[in-house]
């Protein structure tokens, strides 16, 4: 929240010196008592320069909790949909992601190491290609294969992409499916013929209900995190008792 500098400024001495504007006498609307009380603020502030910190702290700190609130409305209207299948009695976290995202492929092993500490976490890959047709490509091919070959090839295909050298694009995604031991042509004519389209779908329309318009995007029962973060962070939001660190970046 942005405010005027002299709203700002009234606001902070009203927290510095216990002043407030609605007792302030109808002198005050003129000129010179304005000016008068600018420079009683600015020497308020000169005094006591850490009022500053501690005002718009408190100010992050109201934001912070309005978005957490607004965060869990979000989830709450997908949240059938978000979590289907899943146990609620453990910990979940949803990551929206595209192969062609360097802020995903850095995260992608923090969310490894992540899910190597918490054997029992529930862990989502929505496939969100925003950045192009090679990764829109590249995700119809990680569908496919999870429709015709199981999660487990889809998973191996998915963490291998997110550490292949160069853009995510079709001859990539062909030499790779090469190296994993699957025939090219079964899966490509699987995308052609729409496998896995449903799933495309269905992260493009939980995306716009989250406002996931980039990647990483985290969505746990706890709340959302926006961007890349710590472990810590990651974990915090994958129970819903843990809406304190649901803010995002």
């Amino acid at each position: 929240m942005i405010l005027s500098n002299t709203t700002w400024g009234k606001a902070v001495l009203a927290a510095a010196v216990g002043l407030t504007m609605t007792t302030a006498p109808a002198a005050a609307e003129t000129p010179q008592a304005d000016f008068e009380f600018d420079q009683r603020v600015r020497d308020a502030l000169l005094r006591n320069p850490d009022i500053i910190l501690e005002v718009f702290a408190l100010l992050e700190a109201k934001e912070e909790a309005a978005k957490a609130v607004k965060d869990q409305e979000l989830i709450a209207n997908v949240t059938d949909e978000l979590f289907e299948g899943l146990d609620p009695e453990k910990p979940i976290l949803v990551e929206f992601q595209d192969y062609n995202c360097g802020y995903c492929r850095r995260a992608h092993p923090v969310v490894a190491s992540l899910k190597e500490t918490m054997p029992d976490l529930q862990l989502v890959i929505m496939e969100t290609p925003v950045l192009g047709k090679e990764s829109e490509f590249t995700a119809k091919v990680a569908l496919a294969l999870k429709a015709l070959k199981g999660m487990d090839a889809y998973r191996e295909f998915s963490d291998a992409m997110m550490s292949v050298q160069g853009k995510a694009s079709a001859a990539t995604s062909i030499r790779l499916l090469v190296e994993l031991g699957h025939e090219p042509e079964e899966i490509t004519a699987a995308v052609n013929e729409g496998i896995g389209a449903d799933d495309l779908e269905k992260a493009k329309r939980l995306a716009a209900a989250l406002g996931a318009t980039g990647t990483p995007y985290f969505v746990g029962p706890g709340g959302i995190i926006r961007g890349a973060a710590p472990a810590d962070r990651l974990q915090a939001i994958t129970t819903a008792s843990a809406t304190d660190d649901s803010t995002g970046n």
